[in-house]
């Protein structure tokens, strides 16, 4: 919700702060470009294509898009843009596809010449789909080591706002049980 009227600019602010900090790594933001984003994205994605050439304004109505800190600007700059005839979250009403695989995919999309894993506690899986894990990873391990501590990955996290902490002792109880495994 980067950026959209349905986020939080308080959100958005701490993504920049945390892109700022970072600006000398790796690190980059990755959003949903659609109606109700805000008029300044909309601007930097268009200036993006426009420097490029053989653009015409309003040739798409959303996309995927990959921005990174710019130290020059103070500011994000766009990357990649991936235009998109599909939302990213299909159907209608209650019965949408869930955000926390699109926002997935849509990081996906960008990984080139990367291996990702996007698996989360709580999407619907038990202890016995964490077991498969580390048998799964073998597979992208270098061809020419045998233990499983040569791959130098990196994981990245963010805490969740648990709201059920606000609403009484079984509430607080959940929330902290949610804080502790995250």
């Amino acid at each position: 919700t980067y950026g959209h009227s349905e986020g939080s600019e308080e959100n958005d602010e701490a993504s920049r702060l945390l892109l700022e900090m970072h600006a000398d790594d790796a690190l980059y933001l990755v959003f949903d470009l659609k109606q109700g984003s805000s008029v300044e994205l909309w601007c930097m994605v268009e200036s993006f294509f426009a420097s490029r050439g053989g653009y015409t304004p309003g040739a798409f109505e959303q996309a995927s898009v990959k921005c990174q800190w710019d130290k020059a600007r103070r500011g994000l700059r766009v990357v990649e843009v991936l235009p998109r005839k599909f939302p990213l979250r299909l159907g209608q009403g209650d019965f949408k596809t869930q955000g926390k695989a699109c926002n997935q995919l849509n990081g996906l999309r960008f990984a080139n010449g990367h291996y990702v894993q996007a698996l989360d506690c709580n999407m619907g899986t038990f202890i016995g789909e964490g077991f498969k894990v580390p048998y799964v990873l073998r597979m992208f391990m270098p061809l020419d080591k045998e233990d499983r501590t040569a791959p130098r990955c990196r994981y990245l996290g963010f805490r969740e706002f648990i709201f059920t902490g606000r609403e009484g002792a079984v509430g607080k109880c959940h929330a902290a049980a949610e804080w502790t495994f995250g």
